[in-house]
C-alpha cells in the first residue's frame, strides 16, 4: 500500500513538472527579449536572441535545458497516467522527440551569417525547428485519440485541437513580407497557446491522478 502511494506522489510530482515548464520558457523569452540590444520582441524571432552574437543567448540556452528537462520528466509522468492507453507511449516518444529537438536547437543556433560553420548550423537549426516544435503538436493530436478512452480528459482533448488549428499558420509566418514586421509576436502567440496546452493539460492529469 505505502509502495503504491509513494508511486502516486511520483506520479504527481512529474506532473507538475508540466505545468513548471512552459511557465518557465516563457518567463525566459520574455526577459531575454526585453533585455537584448536592438533585438525586436515584435518583429524578430526567438531564435535571433540565440545566435552566437546575442550577449544574452546563454540565459535562453540555460532555459531551453530546464525546459527540456521538465518536459523529459513531464513525458514520464505522462506515461505513467496513461499507461492503460495503447497510444500512450506514441505520446511519450512526442515528447522526448520535442525535449530532444529544444536542446539541439541550442547546440545548433539561428545565425545572421550564412557562410561556413554558420551556414551549417543555420540549415540544422531549421531542420531541428520544423521537427522539435511540430512534435509537440502531433502529440496534442495524438492526446485527442487517448482522450476518447477517459470522458475526464475529453476538455484538454478540444483545447489540443484548437491549438493545433491555431498553429497552422506558424511555418509560413516569415514567407511574407506582410507578415515579417509582426513574425515575432505571432510566433510567440502560437508558442503560447501550445505552453498553455501543455500547462492546463498536465494540471489537468495532476488533479485527476485518481482515475489512472
Amino acid at each position: 500500500m505505502n509502495a503504491e502511494l509513494n508511486s502516486d506522489r511520483i506520479g504527481r510530482r512529474l506532473l507538475l513538472c508540466g505545468v513548471f515548464a512552459p511557465i518557465i520558457m516563457m518567463v525566459v523569452i520574455i526577459l531575454v527579449g526585453q533585455i537584448t540590444p536592438n533585438y525586436s520582441p515584435v518583429s524578430d524571432t526567438i531564435s535571433q536572441m540565440g545566435t552566437p552574437e546575442s550577449p544574452y543567448a546563454s540565459v535562453l540556452n540555460c532555459g531551453f535545458v530546464i525546459y527540456s528537462v521538465l518536459i523529459g520528466l513531464t513525458a514520464y509522468g505522462f506515461h505513467r497516467r496513461l499507461r492503460y492507453a495503447a497510444m500512450g507511449k506514441t505520446l511519450v516518444i512526442l515528447l522526448g522527440i520535442h525535449a530532444v529537438g529544444i536542446i539541439l536547437l541550442m547546440v545548433f543556433p539561428d545565425s545572421p551569417e550564412f557562410t561556413g560553420k554558420h551556414f551549417t548550423d543555420d540549415i540544422l537549426h531549421n531542420v531541428l525547428s520544423a521537427i522539435a516544435y511540430p512534435a509537440l503538436l502531433v502529440g496534442m493530436l495524438v492526446f485527442t485519440g487517448i482522450a476518447r478512452q477517459e470522458k475526464a480528459l475529453r476538455i484538454t482533448a478540444v483545447m489540443g485541437l484548437a491549438v493545433v488549428f491555431i498553429n497552422l499558420p506558424m511555418p509560413v509566418i516569415t514567407m511574407f513580407d506582410s507578415l515579417r514586421p509582426i513574425s515575432g509576436l505571432l510566433q510567440r502567440l502560437f508558442m503560447a497557446s501550445s505552453f498553455l496546452w501543455l500547462a492546463l493539460t498536465s494540471l489537468y492529469l495532476y488533479k485527476n491522478q485518481h482515475n489512472y
